[in-house]
C-alpha cells in the first residue's frame, strides 16, 4: 500500500538536503504512483523555489541526517513518520522559508551556530523587513515589575511556575545565541503555533511581557519587539539559555587628571562604593566616545594624541577589567564614532576620507572585526547605526550644505537613501523591530525603512534621539520655548520632561534594562546624573573632574 507520509517527507527533505540513490528512487516511486502525492510535490517544490531566492542559507549535514534518517525509518517503522511529516511539509509550506532551524535557531548566521541533538526541527527564513503588526504604545517596564506567581494559559501551552528561569515579566531580554530565534504566535512548536512573526538575532533585545509558560519541552515567554509582539522559546531541552535578562553594570566616564592628562574611570551607580580607574595611558592623549560592546564584555573608545606631535585619532578596545588594550585603527587620518554590532563581533566607524570622490563626501562609513583583520568600506557616510538585528546600518550623507539619511547592508550591499528630507548630523535612532528610525531636523521625524515615509514626532528642534527597547524615545531640545530633556512615546503623543537642563541630557543614553536615562554633557554641566523618567528623580553619579562620555555596561548572565 501507497504511503503518503513517506513519500512527502521524502520531498520535504529533498528540498534542502541531498538525498541518496536509494531515497531518490524511493521518492519518484511514489511520486509515479500517487497523483496527489505529485500535486502536493509539486506545490512544495514551487514554494521552496520562490522563497529560496534571496537566500543562501546553507542546511548543516548532521540536521540532512537527522530529517532524512527519520523519513527513511517512518516507511519501515509505520507511524513513527506522520508527526516529521507535519513539521516538514506544513512548516514548509506554512513558513515559507529555506533555513533550517534547530530549536528555534537558524543554522546559518555570523558566527556559524551549532546544533543540539534531539531539538525540533522548522523552516523559516526572514523577510526583507518585519511584518508589519498593530502599533501599541510601548510603556517602559516598572522598577517594581516582577512575573506573577501564575500565567493565564495561552493555546498549546501550560503555566510554569514563576521561579522557572531567570527571566521575569518587564524586563528587557538579549537573544544570548548564535542561530536565530523564530517568533510565533502561539508558544509551542507544533503546526498550530508555527505561525511565524519574525527572526530574532544575537544581541537583540526585547521587552518580556508574559511568561514563561510550558510548551513542547521548551519554556516560552511572550514578547514586544518594536509592534511586533509574540512567543520565543527562551531555552534549549538541556537549558542552554538563548534569552538572558539584561541588568545594568558599570558606568564608564571620562575623568580629567589635573595634570593634562585623562583616565577612564568606572563606577557601579547601584553600589556604594567609588569609582575605579579602568586605564590610564598617558600616551594615548585624550579619550572621547566611549561605549561597551552589547555583551559588556569590551570597551571601545576613540583616543587622540595630545603634546607636539598631534596625531590622527584611532579607535581603541579594552576588556571590561582593564586589560587586553588593543588598537583597532592605525592610519594617517581620523577614526571615530565606533559603533558596536549587535552580536558584538564588529564595530562601524567613521574614518575621514583622504581622497573624497562625492562633492560633500569627505567621510567614510567602515567596518572593521571587534578582533581585528582587514577593514571594509560601506561608502561615504558618518554617524553610522547599527539596526537592532544587526543586518543593516543607518547613516547620514553629506548632501551639499546639508545631509541626508542613508541605510545600507551590513555586506555592503542595499545602499539607498530613505527620504528626501535634511538631517541633523547625528546619529539616526532605530526602532527596536528595526521597522524605522527617528532623526533629527528641525523635529524629530520618524521614517519608514521599507517605504521612506516620514512622520513629525515632535515640532521641537529635538537633537540626538535614543530609542529605548521598551519603546519609549528620549531626546534634547534647545533654542526653544521649552528647553529640557525629553521622553516620548513612538506615536509622538504626551512628551514629558525628565529634565529642564538640555545642557545636561546632550546625549541622553538609556540604561541597558531601559528603567532609567543617563544623562551628561562635556562642556555645560560636567557631571553625570541617572534620572528616573516615571518620577523625574535625579541621581549624581560622578561630578568633580568628569569630563563625560559616559556608557552604561550591559551585564549579561
Amino acid at each position: 500500500m501507497h504511503d503518503h507520509g513517506q513519500t512527502l517527507a521524502l520531498a520535504a527533505a529533498a528540498i534542502d538536503f541531498e538525498l541518496d540513490s536509494a531515497e531518490r528512487a524511493e521518492l519518484r516511486a511514489g511520486i509515479e504512483a500517487c497523483p496527489l502525492c505529485r500535486r502536493q510535490v509539486a506545490a512544495m517544490r514551487a514554494t521552496a523555489t520562490i522563497l529560496a531566492r534571496p537566500s543562501d542559507i546553507g542546511t548543516p549535514s548532521r540536521v540532512r541526517g537527522v530529517v532524512v534518517g527519520a523519513a527513511a525509518r517512518g516507511g519501515r517503522r509505520g507511524s513513527i513518520m506522520r508527526p516529521l511529516l507535519v513539521a516538514a511539509a506544513s512548516l514548509l509550506v506554512v513558513l515559507g522559508g529555506t533555513a533550517v532551524v534547530v530549536g528555534n535557531r537558524g543554522s546559518a548566521v555570523l558566527p556559524p551556530a551549532s546544533s543540539s541533538p534531539g531539538l525540533p526541527v522548522q523552516t523559516a527564513t526572514a523577510p526583507a523587513s518585519p511584518p508589519a503588526e498593530p502599533a501599541t504604545p510601548a510603556p517602559e517596564p516598572s522598577v517594581a515589575a516582577s512575573a506573577p506567581a501564575e500565567t493565564a494559559t495561552p493555546p498549546g501551552g501550560s503555566p510554569v511556575p514563576a521561579d522557572t528561569g531567570p527571566l521575569q515579566v518587564g524586563e528587557i531580554a538579549a537573544m544570548a545565541t548564535t542561530g536565530r530565534l523564530v517568533i510565533r504566535t502561539q508558544p509551542g512548536k507544533g503546526t498550530d503555533s508555527a505561525v511565524y512573526k519574525t527572526n530574532i538575532y544575537p544581541g537583540q533585545r526585547m521587552l518580556i511581557l508574559d511568561g514563561p509558560v510550558d510548551a513542547s519541552g521548551y519554556p516560552w515567554f511572550r514578547v514586544r519587539l518594536g509592534s511586533i509582539e509574540g512567543w520565543v522559546a527562551a531555552s534549549s531541552l538541556t537549558g542552554e539559555p538563548w534569552l538572558v535578562p539584561i541588568r545594568n553594570g558599570r558606568i564608564a566616564f571620562v575623568q580629567d587628571l589635573g595634570d593634562a592628562s585623562e583616565a577612564i574611570y568606572t563606577i557601579d551607580p547601584g553600589a556604594t562604593g567609588g569609582q575605579t580607574q579602568l586605564l590610564a595611558d598617558p600616551s594615548l592623549g585624550r579619550y572621547a566616545q566611549l561605549t561597551w560592546s552589547p555583551d559588556g564584555r569590551r570597551l571601545a573608545f576613540v583616543a587622540t594624541p595630545t603634546g607636539p606631535v598631534q596625531g590622527p585619532s584611532e579607535i581603541f578596545i579594552v576588556d571590561a577589567d582593564g586589560s587586553n588594550l588593543v588598537q583597532v585603527t592605525n592610519n594617517d587620518v581620523d577614526d571615530d564614532s565606533p559603533a558596536w554590532s549587535p552580536d558584538s563581533q564588529r564595530i562601524a566607524f567613521r574614518q575621514t576620507d583622504p581622497n573624497p570622490t562625492v562633492p560633500g563626501g569627505s567621510s567614510l562609513v567602515v567596518l572593521v572585526r571587534a578582533d581585528g583583520g582587514p577593514v571594509k568600506v560601506l561608502g561615504p557616510g558618518a554617524n553610522a547605526t547599527w539596526s537592532p538585528d544587526g543586518q543593516q546600518l543607518a547613516m547620514t550623507v553629506a548632501d551639499g550644505g546639508s545631509s541626508r539619511v542613508w541605510v545600507q547592508g551590513a555586506d555592503g550591499t542595499g545602499r539607498r537613501q530613505l527620504a528626501d528630507v535634511s538631517v541633523a548630523y547625528a546619529r539616526p535612532a532605530w526602532s527596536p523591530d528595526g521597522q524605522n528610525l527617528i532623526v533629527s531636523s528641525s523635529g524629530l521625524f520618524q521614517v519608514g525603512v521599507a517605504s521612506g515615509s516620514v512622520t513629525s514626532l515632535s515640532a521641537e528642534p529635538g537633537v540626538m534621539p535614543a530609542w529605548s527597547p521598551g519603546g519609549s524615545i528620549a531626546f534634547t531640545t534647545s533654542g526653544s520655548a521649552s528647553p529640557g530633556v525629553f521622553v516620548v512615546g513612538p506615536d509622538g503623543i504626551g512628551p514629558r520632561e525628565i529634565s529642564h537642563d538640555p545642557g545636561l541630557g546632550a546625549v541622553p543614553v538609556w540604561s541597558p534594562d531601559g528603567r532609567q536615562v543617563l544623562l551628561a554633557n562635556d562642556v555645560h554641566a560636567p557631571a553625570i546624573v541617572v534620572v528616573d523618567p516615571t518620577s523625574g528623580t535625579l541621581s549624581a553619579i560622578a561630578g568633580d573632574g568628569t569630563r563625560g562620555s559616559p556608557a552604561w555596561q550591559p551585564r549579561l548572565p
